[in-house]
């Protein structure tokens, strides 16, 4: 070293000494007490092994540290400051910056044994004033991106345009003002952070704002300057293993892969379980996956924060449990049936449901729930009301293939479609006494050698025959393959060719289906036709006599075909002409085809006196009715 810079750093420690950097009075004469006559620093015994890292030293003494590549505090014991002062970079405020935090060590001003209380009452305290110690600019940006007048956090877009930074820079002001409020505290603070993170981890369970407040024990207006979610934030930035739910559970729109893995074996597991689970079960219980072996607690409360299928609760602060975030019918019927020794009628699933799940039950009708309950969710008609589990059908497991062999057997010998009515009527085989006609039809339905047929009908599955088809899509596909319009008689007779069924079946089905819409006159065609096709009406002799005998006489070919929407001459009028002849209500006064041919009922004369006799028997009637009322 060049002897003017000795000299000129022997001046700066002697004017340390006496005090010309501020150190005067009593302060003067502690630092020189501390230092020595040789100013070689002393570091107490009991924090030689603190990280210098975790201590408030500035950017510029921190780099001039590490390059003279001290790593813990005791590196610095019996080291003068001149060698300090003599790297480069390294002037009078960084040296009297290491002697004030010497000074600070010696007085113990970070022992964990002065350290007020023993966790989060300390560390709010710890904060308020540390906070109050921040230029204005910098404890305003902080204070508006953590939220601390109690509404939500500031974005770091939000909080640029506020003071004309980018969001780049925000993030980075922040940053650091997070790791000086750590340094600030040195060792005790950051023990202090990780007991509490370590606190929640062990109990499996976040740091909510109601956990917050007791655990601090008193009301946070008398104890907290600011809001209580604003301090979880904080605490989170300041230690990162800490699960903080400031704002609670906050699923994710678009959860990572990560999240999801957890997610899924976890709603497979509430799926089974009739009440939600507590966190620590539910732990344990995907800890026992193989794939899942090394998940931490940290890494489960994060996938649950931000989940989407599961709901988080809090009946008390210390003690969350989880559920499903939305039941499908089928989930919470699976776990009502669960808890159930026997199948179970639409309306005791329905009672029970209420009485497990009161609040979250969804509105369901009867109707709704049965036509819900489906075979590929699990869940079978097992009677002839009555629904369950594979665990609720009543024959043994262990003859289940034994029945289906047997069935195999007899529809080999038989062969034809048999019934599981059939067999159960029958008592065909010896385990049918064990079982019904819905649970036998199950246990078939399992095994790929037969068809379904419907109706508890089963064929094998050898033969080729498809799965019998359901009336509401038979009627569309006659409707389509005969090409025009039908009344629902012709409808039943084409049905009764190919399947068993009722004239009332066959009613309800053509009004409410979907695809079928009435013509007139008793005819039934598909909507896509759009209206009945006027080459099937002119060829209808019983459509036509109709449609003349409710026009007002005398009717002329022109009117019906004006009525029918047909041109006069063509040929659908030519048809139209053929079809009035071979009537058997009516006919045309006129052997050859004209537009003022006149069209007149057959025995019109005993039509008429029909209809008089049926007037004077109206008029009978009613002074009947009038003298009984007088």
């Amino acid at each position: 070293m060049h002897p003017e810079n000795v000299k000129e750093l022997e001046l700066i420690l002697k004017q340390l000494q006496v005090g010309a950097m501020g150190l005067q009075g009593p302060r003067a004469r502690k630092v020189r007490q501390q230092s020595g006559d040789v100013m070689t620093i002393s570091i107490p015994t009991h924090v030689r092994d603190w990280p210098l890292d975790q201590m408030p030293l500035s950017v510029r003494l921190s780099g001039v540290l590490q390059k003279m590549g001290f790593k813990k505090l005791g590196d610095l014991h019996g080291l003068s400051y001149i060698q300090v002062l003599s790297m480069r970079n390294c002037g009078r405020r960084s040296i009297f910056e290491l002697v004030e935090l010497v000074r600070r060590l010696q007085a113990g001003e970070f022992d964990p044994v002065k350290v007020k209380g023993s966790g989060i009452d300390y560390l709010t305290e710890f904060l308020d004033d540390i906070i109050d110690e921040l230029g204005e600019r910098e404890r305003q940006m902080l204070m508006l991106r953590m939220g601390a007048d109690g509404g939500p956090p500031m974005t770091l877009e939000e909080v640029g345009s506020k003071y004309g930074l980018t969001r780049e820079r925000v993030r980075q002001v922040v940053d650091l003002l997070v790791l000086k409020i750590l340094r600030s505290g040195g060792p005790p603070i950051q023990d202090l952070l990780e007991d509490l993170a370590e606190q929640c981890l062990s109990a499996i369970c976040p740091l909510t704002p109601e956990l917050f407040v007791k655990w601090l024990g008193i009301t946070p207006a008398k104890h907290c300057r600011y809001a209580v979610p604003f301090y979880i934030r904080l605490f989170s930035a300041l230690e990162p293993s800490l699960p903080g739910w400031s704002e609670g559970q906050k699923p994710s729109p678009n959860p990572e892969m990560w999240i999801k893995e957890i997610s899924r074996p976890l709603t497979e597991i509430l799926k089974g379980s009739v009440s939600p689970l507590s966190f620590e079960n539910a732990y344990k219980k995907l800890k026992s996956n193989a794939n899942l072996s090394k998940l931490t607690p940290g890494e489960f409360l994060a996938a649950l924060k931000q989940s989407r299928t599961l709901a988080v609760e809090f009946p008390e602060p210390e003690k969350p449990v989880i559920r499903l975030s939305s039941l499908r019918i089928h989930d919470w019927v699976q776990r009502v049936l669960l808890n159930s020794e026997d199948p179970m009628t639409p309306q005791e699933i329905i009672k029970s449901a209420k009485e497990l799940f009161s609040e979250n039950f969804p509105d369901i009708s009867i109707g709704g729930l049965r036509n819900s309950l489906k075979p590929e969710h699990g869940i079978f008609l097992l009677d002839r009301r009555a629904f369950g589990t594979r665990k609720h059908i009543k024959l043994p497991e262990r003859l289940w293939r034994r029945a289906r062999n047997d069935v195999a057997k007899l529809l080999q010998k038989e062969e034809r479609p048999v019934s599981t009515r059939e067999i159960i009527r029958d008592n065909t085989f010896g385990w049918a006494c064990l079982t019904n006609v819905y649970e036998l039809a199950q246990v078939l339905r399992d095994d790929t050698r037969f068809t379904d047929l419907g109706r508890f009908l089963f064929a094998l599955e050898s033969w080729g025959m498809g799965e019998r088809e359901h009336i509401k899509d038979l009627i569309p596909k006659i409707l389509k393959e005969k090409g025009q319009p039908m009344t629902a008689n012709q409808i039943l007779d084409e049905l009764k060719a190919r399947r068993s069924v009722g004239r009332a079946t066959i009613s309800a089905v053509i009004r409410n289906h979907p695809d079928i819409k009435r013509l007139g006159y008793g005819y039934y065609g598909l909507k896509e036709w759009k209206e009945m096709p006027k080459e099937f009406i002119v060829n209808q002799p019983s459509l036509i006599s109709k449609k003349v005998i409710s026009l007002k006489p005398p009717v002329s070919f022109a009117e019906v075909c004006k009525e029918l929407d047909i041109p006069v001459k063509g040929k659908l009028a030519d048809d139209l002409w053929n079809t009035l002849q071979v009537s058997s209500r009516i006919k045309t006064k006129d052997e050859e085809k004209s537009a003022s041919a006149l069209i007149v009922q057959r025995n019109a004369r005993v039509a008429e006196k029909k209809k008089s006799a049926g007037a004077k028997a109206k008029k009978k009637k009613k002074k009947v009715r009038k003298k009984k009322t007088a």
